[in-house]
Protein backbone atom coordinates (compact mmCIF):
# COMPACT_ATOMS: atom_id res chain seq x y z
CA UNK A 1 0.00 0.00 0.00
CA UNK A 2 1.39 3.42 -0.91
CA UNK A 3 0.91 6.54 1.19
CA UNK A 4 -1.74 7.74 -1.25
CA UNK A 5 -3.78 4.53 -1.23
CA UNK A 6 -7.47 5.04 -0.37
CA UNK A 7 -7.25 2.91 2.79
CA UNK A 8 -4.51 5.11 4.26
CA UNK A 9 -6.74 8.15 4.74
CA UNK A 10 -4.62 9.80 7.45
CA UNK A 11 -1.58 10.45 5.27
CA UNK A 12 -1.76 13.12 2.58
CA UNK A 13 -5.40 13.96 3.35
CA UNK A 14 -7.54 16.05 0.98
CA UNK A 15 -8.68 18.11 3.99
CA UNK A 16 -7.83 18.42 7.71
CA UNK A 17 -8.94 15.66 10.07
CA UNK A 18 -10.84 16.74 13.21
CA UNK A 19 -10.11 14.95 16.46
CA UNK A 20 -10.38 15.24 20.21
CA UNK A 21 -7.89 14.90 23.03
CA UNK A 22 -8.79 14.46 26.69
CA UNK A 23 -6.85 15.30 29.83
CA UNK A 24 -8.24 12.80 32.37
CA UNK A 25 -7.65 13.66 36.03
CA UNK A 26 -7.94 11.40 39.04
CA UNK A 27 -6.45 12.18 42.47
CA UNK A 28 -3.96 14.76 41.11
CA UNK A 29 -2.78 12.35 38.41
CA UNK A 30 -3.46 12.32 34.69
CA UNK A 31 -3.44 9.76 31.87
CA UNK A 32 -1.04 9.71 28.97
CA UNK A 33 -0.80 7.13 26.20
CA UNK A 34 2.30 6.22 24.24
CA UNK A 35 1.40 6.51 20.56
CA UNK A 36 1.62 3.25 18.65
CA UNK A 37 1.47 4.73 15.16
CA UNK A 38 2.54 7.78 13.17
CA UNK A 39 2.50 10.65 13.46
CA UNK A 40 4.60 10.91 16.63
CA UNK A 41 4.90 7.17 17.24
CA UNK A 42 6.50 6.50 20.65
CA UNK A 43 5.59 9.92 22.07
CA UNK A 44 3.43 10.21 25.21
CA UNK A 45 0.29 12.27 24.62
CA UNK A 46 -3.23 12.69 25.92
CA UNK A 47 -5.63 10.02 24.66
CA UNK A 48 -8.09 10.81 21.93
CA UNK A 49 -8.97 10.19 18.33
CA UNK A 50 -10.85 11.24 15.24
CA UNK A 51 -14.45 12.40 15.05
CA UNK A 52 -16.67 10.12 13.00
CA UNK A 53 -19.18 11.55 10.55
CA UNK A 54 -22.31 12.67 12.42
CA UNK A 55 -20.70 12.27 15.86
CA UNK A 56 -20.73 15.04 18.46
CA UNK A 57 -17.35 16.08 19.90
CA UNK A 58 -18.35 15.06 23.43
CA UNK A 59 -19.46 11.63 22.24
CA UNK A 60 -16.19 11.21 20.33
CA UNK A 61 -14.22 12.05 23.47
CA UNK A 62 -16.04 9.50 25.61
CA UNK A 63 -15.90 6.81 22.92
CA UNK A 64 -12.21 7.30 22.20
CA UNK A 65 -11.25 7.25 25.88
CA UNK A 66 -13.08 3.98 26.37
CA UNK A 67 -11.67 2.44 23.16
CA UNK A 68 -8.11 3.61 23.77
CA UNK A 69 -7.86 3.34 27.58
CA UNK A 70 -10.79 1.29 28.90
CA UNK A 71 -11.98 4.21 31.04
CA UNK A 72 -15.28 5.97 31.54
CA UNK A 73 -15.00 9.69 32.15
CA UNK A 74 -17.13 12.73 32.90
CA UNK A 75 -16.29 15.58 30.56
CA UNK A 76 -16.04 18.86 32.42
CA UNK A 77 -15.08 21.50 29.92
CA UNK A 78 -13.31 22.49 26.73
CA UNK A 79 -9.66 23.41 27.43
CA UNK A 80 -8.00 24.37 24.16
CA UNK A 81 -7.40 23.37 20.58
CA UNK A 82 -4.28 22.13 18.84
CA UNK A 83 -3.32 22.18 15.19
CA UNK A 84 -0.82 19.65 13.89
CA UNK A 85 0.53 20.00 10.38
CA UNK A 86 3.46 17.93 9.11
CA UNK A 87 4.95 18.27 5.65
CA UNK A 88 7.06 15.70 3.83
CA UNK A 89 10.43 16.56 2.26
CA UNK A 90 8.76 17.69 -0.97
CA UNK A 91 6.60 20.18 0.95
CA UNK A 92 3.32 18.31 0.52
CA UNK A 93 1.05 18.11 3.59
CA UNK A 94 1.55 14.63 5.06
CA UNK A 95 -0.69 15.07 8.14
CA UNK A 96 -3.13 17.78 9.13
CA UNK A 97 -5.15 17.49 12.34
CA UNK A 98 -7.27 19.94 14.27
CA UNK A 99 -7.71 18.59 17.80
CA UNK A 100 -10.25 19.91 20.31
CA UNK A 101 -8.91 19.36 23.85
CA UNK A 102 -11.19 18.56 26.80
CA UNK A 103 -10.83 18.20 30.55
CA UNK A 104 -12.43 15.14 32.14
CA UNK A 105 -12.48 13.34 35.45
CA UNK A 106 -12.15 9.60 35.87
CA UNK A 107 -15.41 7.78 36.63
CA UNK A 108 -14.63 4.07 36.35
CA UNK A 109 -12.72 1.40 34.48
CA UNK A 110 -9.24 -0.08 34.58
CA UNK A 111 -6.57 1.79 32.64
CA UNK A 112 -5.18 -0.32 29.80
CA UNK A 113 -3.63 0.37 26.41
CA UNK A 114 -6.07 -0.58 23.68
CA UNK A 115 -6.58 0.46 20.09
CA UNK A 116 -3.50 2.25 18.69
CA UNK A 117 -1.80 3.00 22.03
CA UNK A 118 1.38 1.10 22.95
CA UNK A 119 1.05 1.94 26.65
CA UNK A 120 -1.29 3.86 28.94
CA UNK A 121 -0.30 5.14 32.35
CA UNK A 122 -1.24 7.48 35.18
CA UNK A 123 1.38 10.20 35.78
CA UNK A 124 1.85 12.89 38.42
CA UNK A 125 2.67 16.45 37.38
CA UNK A 126 6.17 16.24 38.87
CA UNK A 127 6.94 13.53 36.27
CA UNK A 128 6.15 15.81 33.32
CA UNK A 129 9.74 16.85 32.61
CA UNK A 130 10.88 13.20 32.51
CA UNK A 131 8.32 12.03 29.94
CA UNK A 132 9.05 11.83 26.20
CA UNK A 133 6.32 14.25 25.23
CA UNK A 134 5.89 17.61 23.51
CA UNK A 135 5.94 21.09 25.00
CA UNK A 136 2.36 21.47 23.76
CA UNK A 137 1.26 18.42 25.77
CA UNK A 138 2.97 19.77 28.89
CA UNK A 139 1.30 23.14 28.39
CA UNK A 140 -2.09 21.46 27.85
CA UNK A 141 -1.78 19.39 31.03
CA UNK A 142 -0.78 22.43 33.09
CA UNK A 143 -3.67 24.44 31.62
CA UNK A 144 -6.11 21.60 32.34
CA UNK A 145 -4.97 21.32 35.98
CA UNK A 146 -5.36 25.08 36.46
CA UNK A 147 -8.88 24.87 35.03
CA UNK A 148 -9.65 21.82 37.18
CA UNK A 149 -8.54 23.63 40.35
CA UNK A 150 -10.64 26.67 39.40
CA UNK A 151 -13.72 24.50 38.81
CA UNK A 152 -13.19 22.71 42.15
CA UNK A 153 -13.00 26.04 44.02
CA UNK A 154 -16.30 27.12 42.44
CA UNK A 155 -18.00 23.92 43.60
CA UNK A 156 -16.92 24.36 47.21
Amino acid sequence: MTDLAPGNYRKYPPHPKVGVGVVIIKDDKFVLVKRGQQPNKGIWTVPGGLVELGELLENTAKREIYEECGLYVELLQYVDYYEFIEKCDSGKIKYHYIVIEFLAVYQSGILQANSDAEQARWFSRNELEEINTSDKTISLINKAFTLYQTLNKRLK
